[in-house]
């Protein structure tokens, strides 16, 4: 009977004892998407001039004595190969996203351009940026450059309500060259390298 009564003991005081809270779930609260605006002019400075990437870095450039470096896009639609001169934003990301002549936009933008051979088909943003899931992503930010005279041209836009995808970071990318090629004045425009960038959520 001792035996027994001390078994029960511990029984009767764990049923005594208040049971523990469950643990509050954390809510991250993110902020609004920041409202569609026209990049300022020049009032707003001078625009951001990249680096062309030429064979003697210590030299400035020259078309013919330290030409710039220059890829290839194949054009789809006009079946055509198109040399592009590399311009590189070497800011990070949130220094670009703080660009005194940024564009901000939001989801819905359809160029009157063709730019896709400059687009990343499905899946390539993942591939090239290592994004595990579109939802870790907050901001996505994206630069064309005047291939002559370096000028970056960053677009800039929020995560909204129903998150990224290849087809909307596209979109903003298209945004940026449309906005090169209105102030080239006839000068080539390709993206920037890197042609986005990404922020977390």
């Amino acid at each position: 009977m001792q035996n027994k009564l001390l078994f029960l003991a511990p029984l009767a005081l764990a049923f005594s004892l208040p049971a523990a809270a469950a643990p509050t779930p954390t809510v991250v609260r993110h902020a609004p998407p920041r409202p569609a605006a026209p990049p300022r002019g020049k009032e707003a400075g001078a625009r951001v001039v990249g680096t062309h990437v030429v064979p003697h870095p210590d030299r400035p450039m020259h078309p013919t004595t330290n030409p710039p470096h220059q890829v290839v896009y194949h054009n789809a639609k006009t079946n055509k190969d198109e040399n592009h001169v590399v311009v590189v934003d070497r800011r990070p990301a949130h220094v670009i996203d703080h660009d005194a002549r940024i564009r901000v936009v939001r989801r819905g933008y359809h160029s009157p351009h063709n730019w896709e051979h400059f687009h990343q088909a499905r899946g390539g943003w993942w591939h090239a940026w290592g994004i595990t899931s579109w939802d870790t992503v907050g901001t996505v930010t994206c630069e064309a450059a005047n291939e002559t005279t370096g000028e970056l041209f960053p677009v800039s836009e929020d995560r909204d309500e129903v998150a990224w995808d290849d087809t909307t970071v596209n979109s903003v990318l298209d945004q940026a060259l449309d906005d090169c090629m209105t102030e080239a004045g006839g000068a080539q425009c390709s993206p920037a390298t890197p042609s986005c960038t990404f922020q977390g959520y």
